[in-house]
């Protein structure tokens, strides 16, 4: 699995490239982007709502969405989506791919060395220009592989 950077290299990673891109640094998003470069899972915008609310009294569960839509156009995390799931949010933006639980929906990290670099298909044949790609494996985590046998 990849390593995840430490959480307060990433909120200063965050904080300069808020700054770089002319987007206030304010405490809504740093709140945000602090608590999803703490977490190891791939927490839903929801979940990142439950977990700041207390920590920020007025904040709204849209401004929680709107935050993480920001980081995510900022290229600061990844909205990680699956068949059949709610988008979750990932703050690791270099490429990686995931397992996916069918089960229970938990998703975790994979090392893009355990997948060869894929050929991807040519503009001129599909009229799509592909900027980047990931890919998802399904099936059971182990704990929802032990409750199946």
């Amino acid at each position: 699995m990849p390593l995840r950077p430490n959480p307060s290299s990433r909120l200063t990673e965050f904080e300069d490239e808020c700054r770089r891109r002319g987007l206030a640094v304010t405490i809504q998003r740093r709140t945000v982007f602090g608590e999803l470069a703490g977490r190891k899972d791939h927490p839903t915008a929801d979940q990142v709502y439950d977990a700041v609310r207390g920590r920020l009294p007025g904040l709204s569960r849209t401004t929680v969405y709107r935050v993480l839509e920001t980081l995510v156009d900022a290229g600061l995390a990844r909205k990680v989506h699956h068949a059949g799931g709610v988008a979750r949010f990932d703050p690791m933006t270099g490429r990686h791919h995931h397992l996916v639980c069918d089960a229970c929906g938990r998703l975790v990290d994979l090392d893009d060395g355990v997948v060869p670099p894929l050929r991807l298909p040519e503009p001129s044949r599909t009229g799509f220009r592909i900027k980047d790609y990931s890919v998802s494996f399904t099936g059971l985590c182990p704990d929802c592989a032990k409750k199946k046998s």
